[in-house]
């Protein structure tokens, strides 16, 4: 039975003691209890001192007496078991380890020394029966007998044989063969073969017997050896022998006991080997695996193994080789019998523990009931004090036995004395507690209420400033279109005084204002853009687009720019990059112009080069990774964390040099994140390796279909002259991706031996991709060099072409050579000129007129250069950064596809003529600066203009005339829809 009593000492908390006993005092004369608990009374010195306490700890269970004996009796028993398993397990454990190891120590020496004195004793028995067959051989009579089988005395050899297998016991009869197998002499008939193969005759060496394997006959074990007669082989010896000393020696199982024995194996093929003689525990047994320790005993070593023998019973096997002809000896016992003694000893062990446990399991119980009787008592004078008779005192033993539970006791007694003096002032204090408590929840219910109050007022602030951000947004917006419309007006009419006839000095002041001006807009553009994106109202487009298309327009907006400044600038789109996608293509173009002009910005020379790759594809949709790499300043690893920050930027001199708000970047961030993607950053902060900017962006796919047709392009050879080892890489995967042949070279010497090696080996080039510009010099040399050798250059000839050209009879057995076989130039030794050019086939080249016409020149966005392609007769050129599109259709006219480039050109022309055609255009505007600006530059253009102020009058004039397009600004917009 359990309870508990609380009490409080003056200036303690509240505590509890738990006591144990064995029943619930039935004349408990300071308290009561019904059914063992209950609420009761107690009595102190001065009346009642707390019948709250007194009932809650009678509400406590009773049965406390099993969590404090019983935990006390087993650990102690437990630890004393522990300590004698400590005490004897240790040195019995150690004791077990050395006499295992001893005794199985004992027992593999023991298998060794007997497999080493059974081989000893069967290389002594072979190589005595060895020795014997070597006397008959070497006998005289008989060599000189097959020496001369024709002229020599037979009688006198088979006589002589007779007699020396006469003189040993085991030898029963013999035979001698000749080199070719013929039986010549022999001690008894029918007992040998009359011929052997000669094979086995040459396979036989003088110095080492051949033994066939023991069989079984009526008068025995017998087995045959044989061996070479004399150093020149000419005959063989054979012998039948009595294998009973063999067979002793073998199955003689002394020191092996009852279950071992005695195995000797021999080689039979890669995966198995024949036992000498059958097992001994299984004689039908004469075939092994090739595994175990028989094999290794064959292989020459020597050892002791563990394993299942053939019987699957576990065996300690002792293995060593025969010394005989890659034999094998194996001396093995069943491990339940060769251990016997080990488990004996083993088992002594055991029981001896086991009976120091058990005494040290009685010992431990009779000292817990020791320890234990003093503490139970005292659990029940505990309980009867918690139940409230404060008079409960607990008995002293002998004084002659005066121990700690002596202490223990007269402490307890003491306690209980203080006990019951303190209940009265425990209880005092206790009311007193309560009242501060009552006062103190008062308080906070007080400062509860102001809680509420101050947070209602920071909900009103947090309305007045979200009121705020919408007006500061409201007010951004329109002052970002009122600043917008005058800066529209001064870009427009700086443009249009730029087309007037102006002096050298006015035209230099007003790009300066075109550049300020532009300048102002991006400024006023990346404000509101920050803003958007700060009040979470960036908007996502979602519509196709072309992504080559608008990665090359980026670029070409660039490239002015880059060429100013002297810079490379470069597009690397991977092969498996798709190109229709849903997306939103003028933020993407953003995101380029604004990493592309960093780049541009903060790099004095080099290169910058923009990568795409595919970072993950589905069926749906496409992650693709973006990176835009320059050569310039590098950022330091410390300031890369403040990239991406609004208005921070790596140095403050950098603003003031290179100018910038700061916010680029941070706005690039969101919009990559706004994609889906992440914007980073990889720079080593080093001076010329410069940084990469990467970010990734994920797309939907839409079907594409591309009218770009590259097969045409199929055998066409290239050959692309430029001295950036990037931009000819990128422009040489370009044409292999088309189906080109492209070749790369950097210099112009280069250039000449490709255009040589080509015109020798007979697979010449078809056009030649030449940068205008090499290593800083015009690339006019080459030019030239290529108009004093036309025959450099071959003309491509197209497949439909060549089946156009070649006469040839449906059954004629005669094969046409494919368009690039005429590209290439096939050699006349390889192919006759009737195959390879047939009758009229008249296969063109180049002349110095028209060699010009296979060279398109890489030029810069500089319209100077263009020109200088006209003047150099040069047709066709392109700008760089390269356009896929562009460079298709120059590349289509100048290997020389007419008619479908004058079909193309013949749609496009009529299509441009509706696009060029005289407009009459309706312009809804209510600002009278963008009124001036519409009409200026649209009879500029030479379309003509009709004026509406506001969206009523555009309906009215639209409903009375009709236009062909209508302008209004948003505003007009919406009064027009209303």
């Amino acid at each position: 039975m359990a309870a508990a009593c609380w009490c409080r000492c003056r200036g303690s908390d509240y505590r509890t003691w738990n006591m144990s006993i064995d029943e619930v005092p039935s004349n408990n004369t300071a308290g009561s209890c019904s059914s063992g608990v209950g609420p009761f009374t107690v009595q102190g010195p001065d009346g009642n001192l707390g019948a709250e306490e007194a009932g809650r700890a009678s509400s406590l269970t009773l049965n406390y007496r099993k969590k404090l004996r019983a935990p006390i009796c087993v650990k102690l028993t437990v630890f004393i078991c522990l300590a004698v398993m400590v005490a004897s397990g240790v040195p019995e454990l150690v004791l077990w380890k050395k006499v295992h190891q001893q005794l199985v120590g004992q027992i593999e020496h023991r298998l060794m020394v007997l497999s080493t004195l059974r081989q000893e004793q069967l290389q002594d028995y072979l190589l005595s029966e060895a020795d014997k067959t070597q006397l008959i051989a070497i006998r005289i009579v008989i060599s000189n007998y097959l020496n001369n089988v024709s002229t020599g005395n037979k009688t006198l050899a088979k006589l002589d044989l007779q007699m020396a297998i006469s003189v040993i016991s085991d030898f029963m009869n013999a035979a001698v063969y000749d080199s070719k197998g013929h039986l010549v002499l022999e001690t008894e008939e029918n007992v040998f073969q009359p011929r052997i193969e000669e094979a086995s005759i040459n396979t036989v060496v003088q110095e080492i017997p051949n033994l066939q394997y023991p069989v079984e006959t009526s008068n025995g074990w017998m087995y045959t050896l044989s061996r070479g007669i004399h150093k020149k082989l000419i005959g063989q010896l054979m012998v039948s022998v009595n294998a009973t000393k063999l067979v002793s020696l073998v199955y003689d199982r002394t020191g092996l006991q009852e279950t071992g024995e005695l195995l000797v194996g021999i080689p039979d093929g890669p995966d198995k080997i024949r036992l000498l003689l059958p097992a001994m525990q299984k004689p039908n047994v004469i075939v092994l695996p090739y595994k175990g320790a028989m094999a290794k005993a064959i292989n020459g070593e020597s050892g002791i193994l563990k394993e299942r023998n053939y019987r699957g019973a576990r065996v300690i096997a002792a293995y060593r080789p025969a010394g005989f002809l890659h034999w094998g000896l194996l001396a093995q016992m069943e491990i339940k019998e060769a251990y016997a003694s080990v488990w004996s000893v083993r088992l002594v062990i055991l029981v001896t523990f086991s009976a120091l446990l058990f005494v040290g399991a009685l010992a431990s119980l009779g000292l817990a009931k020791a320890f234990t009787s003093p503490i139970i008592e005292l659990g029940k004078a505990a309980f009867a004090l918690g139940q409230g008779d404060m008079r409960t005192r607990v008995k002293k033993g002998s004084s002659c036995f005066h121990d700690e539970f002596s202490n223990l006791k007269d402490a307890f007694n003491g306690m209980a004395h203080r006990i019951a003096s303190h209940q009265y002032i425990l209880e005092h204090e206790v009311s007193e507690r309560t009242s501060d408590l009552a006062h103190a929840h008062d308080g906070l219910a007080r400062e509860v209420e102001e809680r509420k109050r101050i947070e209602l007022e920071l909900e009103k602030a947090k309305d007045i400033a979200m009121a705020a951000d919408r007006s500061k947004s409201e007010f951004l917006a329109n002052m970002s279109h009122e600043i917008r419309t005058p800066l529209n007006a001064i870009i427009n009419f700086t443009e249009l005084c730029l087309d007037t006839q102006i002096t050298q000095e006015q035209q230099e002041h007003l790009e300066y204002v075109q550049f300020a001006a532009q300048h102002l807009l991006r400024l006023i553009t990346d404000i509101l853009d920050f803003n958007k994106i700060a009040a979470g109202k960036l908007e996502m487009e979602e519509i196709q687009f072309s992504l080559y298309e608008q990665l090359e327009q980026s670029l070409s907006v660039l490239a002015a720019r880059a060429w100013k400044s002297g810079l490379e600038l470069c597009c690397d789109i991977h092969a498996d990059v798709p190109d229709q996608l849903l997306g939103d293509p003028g933020r993407l173009l953003q995101i380029f112009v604004n990493l592309v002009g960093n780049g541009i910005k903060f790099t004095k020379k080099g290169e910058v080069i923009v990568s795409v790759t595919v970072n993950s594809k589905s069926a749906d949709d496409v992650e693709l990774l973006f990176a835009v790499k320059d050569s310039g300043l590098g950022i330091p690893q410390t300031k890369q964390s403040l990239l991406f920050q609004a208005f921070s930027q790596v140095d403050s001199s950098t603003q003031r040099l290179y100018g910038g708000t700061g916010l680029g970047l941070a706005i690039s961030s969101k919009l990559a994140a706004a994609m889906g993607g992440r914007m980073w950053v990889e720079s080593e902060g080093v001076e010329g390796l410069g940084s990469t900017f990467s970010f990734t962006g994920r797309f939907k796919l839409f079907p594409s279909n591309s009218s770009m047709n590259f097969l045409m392009f199929k055998g066409v050879r290239a050959l692309v002259v430029d001295d950036n080892s990037t931009g000819l890489r990128i422009l040489t995967d370009l044409l292999k991706s088309w189906n080109i042949i492209a070749d790369g070279v950097m210099t112009t010497e280069a250039a000449k031996s490709a255009l040589e090696l080509g015109e020798s080996s007979g697979h010449k080039y078809n056009v030649v991709l030449l940068d205008m510009w090499l290593g800083g010099v015009e690339a006019l040399d080459l030019v030239e060099y290529i108009r004093a050798r036309p025959d450099l250059l071959q003309k491509y000839a197209s497949d439909a072409e060549v089946n156009t050209l070649y006469p040839v009879e449906p059954d004629s057995d005669l094969a046409l050579p494919s368009a690039h076989c005429l590209s290439q130039q096939c050699s006349s030794k390889s192919t006759p000129d009737r195959l390879r050019y047939g009758p009229n086939l008249k296969v063109e080249i180049y002349t110095k007129d028209n060699v010009s016409s296979a060279i398109i020149m890489l030029t810069s966005v500089n319209h100077m250069e263009s020109s200088r392609c006209k003047e150099l007769g040069l047709p066709f050129h392109t700008s760089k950064p390269i356009r896929r599109s562009l460079l298709n259709r120059v590349l289509r006219s100048a290997l020389g596809f007419e008619d479908k480039m004058s079909h193309d050109e013949g749609k496009t022309s009529k299509e441009s003529k509706k696009l060029n055609k005289r407009l009459h255009v309706l312009i809804a505007e209510d600002n009278p600066v963008n009124q001036r600006v519409a009409i200026k530059l649209l009879h500029k253009w030479g379309h003509t203009t009709v004026l509406a102020v506001d969206g009523a009058e555009a309906v009215e004039r639209s409903a009375k005339e009709e236009f062909d397009i209508i302008l209004m600004d948003s505003l007009q917009r919406s009064a027009m829809r209303a």
